[in-house]
């Protein structure tokens, strides 16, 4: 079974232009560097993100198809606090996510994306697991706390409750990059060892910290998307000596393959990206058994993914 660990639908007015303009910015940047253009981060939205747009996820199952992708972790971003909400607010869009799962059963594991300081964050993470059958929470502390703030405490004890996980962006990237450091996360997840805590992209250029976290507690995971993408792009052997240095300091059971679909797709698309782990082409050395860990294994122990998962028998 393969597992992606970290992918977006997208919808229109879901967020508001200024976490549009931050994100593209980023991966315009990368996207100009690897195809050679001078796309402005404007035109990246219009001629590239755009095409992206896939709300209900019809498209993404046959890209996942295609790839041999059994099931996707999918969830959005809160930037409200930040922003505004969208024409679409958060709820809302949670809500989609979780209706989205149902549509292809068996496909989608999805988490609801709340920013813990939100007045009434225990009423909509309430009405998200127990009315909605969502899985667990996509927290953006880039948008402006530290994950180990006590404002985060409340949401994190009705994980432990609920039995159910954590992801995090982690690492810089878009704006405010302090909030985000893995050294954060790995507070939080001392402080509450009965809740899954993933650190998104493995912390970006903070890797080294976030590797730390995951080799020495137990409920602190990596998936390694965008980070990985990137250095795959950039230089296939440095990305395994990177790879192979996380498994052999944390364990395979600690990392999760993942895409960050759709942004790095436009560098490493999806089903090379499966390649990549699946059939490794280089002398460094990943056993089968590591390899099928990475791909899907780990991220079934991480979010409480069942062996037996057909989606309907688990909404």
């Amino acid at each position: 079974m393969i597992i992606d660990s970290h992918m977006h639908l997208v919808g229109s007015g879901w967020v508001r232009g200024k976490f549009l303009q931050s994100s593209a910015r980023a991966f315009a940047t990368r996207y100009n560097r690897v195809h050679g253009t001078k796309l402005t981060p404007s035109e990246y939205l219009d001629e590239v993100a755009r095409k992206y747009i896939d709300p209900d996820g019809d498209e993404l199952v046959k890209t996942m198809d295609k790839a041999g992708v059994d099931i996707a972790v999918i969830f959005g971003v809160d930037w409200a606090p930040v922003t505004g909400e969208a024409r679409v607010t958060n709820r809302e869009v949670n809500r989609h996510f979780a209706e989205v799962a149902k549509r292809h059963p068996g496909r989608f594991w999805p988490l609801c994306a709340l920013d813990p300081r939100r007045g009434d964050v225990l009423e909509q993470a309430k009405e998200a697991i127990e009315e909605w059958g969502m899985k667990g929470f996509k927290l953006m502390p880039s948008a402006g706390f530290y994950p180990d703030d006590p404002v985060c405490f409340p949401l994190y004890q009705k994980c432990a409750e609920w039995g159910v996980p954590i992801m995090f962006h982690s690492g810089g990237w878009e704006i405010h990059w302090q909030y985000a450091q893995p050294m954060y996360i790995a507070s939080a997840a001392e402080a509450y060892p009965d809740v899954n805590m993933v650190m998104a992209h493995a912390g970006l250029e903070s890797w080294p910290q976030a590797l730390l976290a995951a080799s020495i507690m137990p409920n602190v995971y990596l998936d390694i998307s965008l980070t990985g993408q990137w250095e795959y792009w950039l230089n296939p052997e440095e990305f395994y000596r990177w790879l192979r240095k996380l498994v052999d300091e944390a364990g395979p059971w600690k990392i999760l393959f993942a895409s960050d679909w759709p942004g790095p797709n436009s560098w490493t698309p999806l089903d090379k990206w499966v390649e990549a782990i699946k059939e490794p082409k280089t002398e460094i050395e990943f056993s089968p058994e590591e390899r099928e860990i990475i791909l899907g294994k780990a991220a079934q122990e991480a979010f409480g993914i069942p062996d037996d998962f057909s989606g309907s028998s688990h909404w």
